[in-house]
């Protein structure tokens, strides 16, 4: 892995984003491809992740990885776990990101690292600076209600995009000259808008519905219609949405409360964060309708990452030529 002119220190902060996340690699590998490696790397939930294999020179195994995934070998990652405080317990997927880095404390790895979580109780922001990496990695990936959360000393700690979904004022703390964001939710909800509702009516109107079918995470629907014979009934359990006469169902699916409540919340707590501590450079894979629990479409995801380093290769050009 090169490194920069030693005259510049980049700093990148890796969004949250579940399956949209694998955008992340090809965002690295395009920047490679512009000779830009960053120095240090901050990471939220899934940012987590791939930024942690990033520092310790991993990438490509978890690029190589990632993109052999079925829907079959995703469902088969699930360890559904009802009573510890999350619908998956996460620890096969995790067993196996531990086998593929090793056994590594945080502060061994080949780039400075930081991931970010939540005190549940507190809502304190968390910062994985050492120790182990594995307990860092999972307490920021641990999105509520769908992974349970970790204990780490005296703490309950969740997901750090509770907080904090992408991390560009942990990037500025680490001590670099130029902080890359990368937002994988910015293309796909764009601003809030309040739609008017027909209140004398019981049917949503044709602008509601368009609206809502637009931004439903289909792809869970999808991914466990293709294992419905290897867990029996989860589809009716976690379908985000489920269409009957051309009307949306006015009970949506488990993971789509959870998962889309969070994302709203995410999204205006994050515009909040960034217009008071904006990234010298943000990057916004156009993800398109990639859904929440999609790992198996990370050949897209990739591609996307590397695209939208493309579309503002120009910028990132001109942030860099003051030190070249």
């Amino acid at each position: 892995m090169s490194d920069n002119n030693n005259s510049v220190k980049i700093g990148l902060a890796l969004g949250s984003g579940a399956a949209k996340g694998w955008a992340h690699i090809g965002v690295l590998n395009g920047l490679a491809k512009m000779g830009v490696y960053p120095d240090k790397i901050a990471g939220c939930s899934i940012g987590a992740v791939v930024g942690a294999a990033y520092a310790n020179d991993n990438l490509d195994e978890l690029e190589t990885w990632v993109r052999s995934f079925s829907s079959w070998d995703v469902l088969g990652l699930m360890d559904l776990s009802w009573r510890k405080g999350g619908l998956i317990g996460g620890e096969k997927v995790f067993d196996v990101l531990q086998k593929r880095m090793g056994d590594m404390q945080i502060e061994d790895l080949k780039k400075p690292f930081t991931a970010v979580a939540t005190d549940l109780y507190s809502g304190q922001e968390i910062w994985f600076t050492e120790g182990d990496l594995r307990h860092a990695v999972r307490a920021s990936c641990s999105m509520p209600g769908i992974l349970p959360p970790v204990k780490v000393a005296d703490r309950w700690l969740v997901d750090g995009a509770v907080v904090n979904p992408v991390p560009v004022s942990v990037s500025r703390a680490m001590g670099v000259d130029i902080v890359i964001a990368v937002d994988l939710h910015g293309l796909r909800r764009g601003r809030m808008q309040v739609l008017p509702v027909n209140m004398k009516s019981n049917k949503p109107t044709n602008q509601e519905v368009a609206e809502a079918e637009k931004h439903q995470e289909l792809g869970f629907t999808d991914l466990l219609a293709r294992g419905r014979d290897y867990i029996t009934g989860l589809t009716d359990k976690f379908s985000p949405s489920n269409k009957t006469g051309g009307h949306i169902n006015p009970n949506p699916g488990m993971l789509a409360v959870m998962s889309q409540s969070m994302e709203i919340l995410e999204q205006r707590h994050k515009r909040a964060r960034l217009m008071g501590d904006p990234p010298d450079i943000c990057i916004v894979p156009d993800l398109g309708d990639i859904g929440t629990m999609e790992f198996h479409r990370a050949e897209e995801a990739i591609a996307a990452g590397e695209a939208a380093v493309e579309q503002v290769a120009h910028l990132i050009e001109a942030a860099l030529a003051p030190y070249r």
